[in-house]
């Protein structure tokens, strides 16, 4: 079995298991079992590299949690890492969808039973313990939860067998009226099984096809359609799940306007490529935009009206096309001709609006500028001496990031390229005096060249005779007349 405690603190992302083991604290502290169940639960065990977003199911009322949450530390309390920045409450599930200001997003929810008096009208919910609400839900895969109190945490609830559906690589509903009752499962099973590669259990094929031929995708209201239509954006491959659905005539249950337009299906592979390839990229914005790019502005306005339930994002959404053009405009200018202009005007920029000009602005100027600012940019400022630099005398704070970031617009320009230069710079600017050129050391004596081994000692002169000195001797010898030869000495 499955160490969760291990996979949750090595699978999750640092933000998501930072949230977990907040929320887990706040449940304890108000007496309350706190279970991350579903999605998360089944990508933990299936081994999935990304898990997306966090949904818990909580045995008792969740807002008292929520509270907690949004209340100021007293008594000496740790303030909390993060924050609530949006919540979505939804009173007759007793669930919040909420993203924290560390970008996790999480549904915080009650557990609860579900009774369907009329295939495909919302059921009527009742409170109910967690193997309760694990049995009421669409597929045994979704059905597991890893409890986080402390003296259980890590344990999973597994009551439908999940866990052994996953290593087959099946999806298999949990009963047979389960697509009549909520027709969004049919949906849902198709995206599930296009994105893990799994196959339909042969009974529940069975019960998915009589489902389809009773037309059950009729009967989804305005908001399930928005919901699905939203889950469908935020796929990897929207594209080939879109192509799916209207190959199956399922795009109608959508929306109608939608599925009789025209869908650029091979401008959503351009998107995914371009967002594969920049980390922290969500490309969800560009999806809507693919997908209502053929309709009028008030299809447009209306289909966002029912994707997009924050009203931030569907202002951002609909003013995409036109804050990439402004940009667009700009970087094909003159006014971006040195890197230290393509910097000042990307930063700061929505990433989303960057990745827009990728997928659609195939001109090699926009293209490499763009590509500079994501990838090129970030590692020279990445390689400037940062430590170095805050040894030489100016202490950090706005002055030295001031500096450091004109040294870093000179290098991008080419007007700074080597490090003498650049600690010169930043001494100049920063008022710092040039150090003083140290004093050259006296040179050393050289070595007597050793003697090689078994040579004889070198002969000493012989010294002078007693009672001259050295010179006198010298000198003596100097005066004294060269002896006379043989034949000299007879003539």
């Amino acid at each position: 079995m499955s160490d969760y405690n291990f996979l949750m603190e090595t699978r999750l992302s640092a933000e998501q298991f930072q949230v977990i083991n907040h929320l887990s604290r706040l449940a304890g502290s108000q007496g309350l079992n706190l279970f991350l169940v579903g999605g998360a639960v089944r990508d933990l065990t299936y081994g999935q590299q990304v898990v997306r977003d966090l949904d818990f199911a909580v045995e008792g009322k969740p807002d008292k949690i929520l509270r907690q949450l949004e209340a100021k530390p007293h008594g000496g309390a740790e303030p909390a890492p993060f924050h609530v920045v949006s919540e979505q409450y939804d009173s007759r599930l007793e669930s919040t969808q909420v993203i924290f200001s560390n970008g996790v997003r999480a549904e915080i929810a009650q557990a609860r039973v579900e009774n369907y008096t009329r295939p495909g009208k919302r059921p009527e919910v009742a409170p109910a313990t967690i193997f309760e609400d694990l049995r009421r839900r669409d597929f045994s895969v979704n059905a597991m939860a890893v409890s986080l109190h402390p003296n259980s945490r890590g344990l999973l609830l597994d009551p439908t067998n999940g866990a052994a559906d996953i290593e087959r690589r099946e999806l298999r509903a949990l009963y047979s009226r389960s697509f009549s009752d909520d027709p969004t499962r049919i949906y849902r099973l198709l995206r599930l099984g296009m994105r893990l590669g799994f196959k339909v259990e042969d009974r529940t094929q069975n019960w998915l096809t009589s489902a389809l031929e009773n037309r059950a995708w009729e009967r989804l209201d305005a908001e399930q359609q928005g919901g699905e239509l939203h889950a469908i954006l935020q796929e990897e491959n929207p594209g080939r799940l879109l192509k799916a659905l209207a190959q199956q005539g399922l795009l109608t249950g959508l929306d109608r306007k939608l599925a009789s337009s025209r869908l650029p299906f091979d401008q959503f592979s351009k998107i995914r490529s371009v967002a594969q390839n920049v980390a922290g990229a969500d490309a969800f914005l560009l999806n809507f935009h693919c997908v209502v790019s053929k309709l009028g502005g008030a299809q447009q306005h209306r289909l966002a009206r029912l994707i997009i339930a924050d009203r931030k994002v569907l202002k951002t959404a609909l003013e995409l096309e036109n804050d990439a053009k402004k940009l667009a405009r700009l970087l094909a200018s003159s006014k971006a001709n040195l890197p230290s202009q393509v910097y000042g005007l990307l930063e700061g920029q929505p990433l989303h609006v960057l990745l827009f000009l990728l997928a659609n602005y195939p001109q090699a100027k926009i293209q490499n500028r763009i590509k500079s600012f994501l990838f090129k940019f970030p590692v020279v400022r990445a390689r400037m001496p940062r430590a170095e630099l805050l040894t030489l005398g100016l202490e950090a704070g706005p002055k030295f990031e001031k500096i450091f970031h004109q040294l870093f617009l000179a290098q991008l320009d080419g007007k700074i390229k080597t490090h003498p230069q650049l600690l010169k710079e930043f001494r100049a600017l920063a008022g710092i005096k040039e150090p003083v050129p140290p004093k050259p050391a006296p040179p050393k004596p050289r070595p007597k060249p050793a003697k090689p081994p078994g040579a004889s000692p070198a002969k000493k002169p012989a010294p002078p005779p007693p009672g001259k000195p050295a010179k006198a001797v010298k000198a003596t010898m100097a005066k004294r007349p060269a002896a006379k030869s043989s034949k000299q000495r007879k003539k």
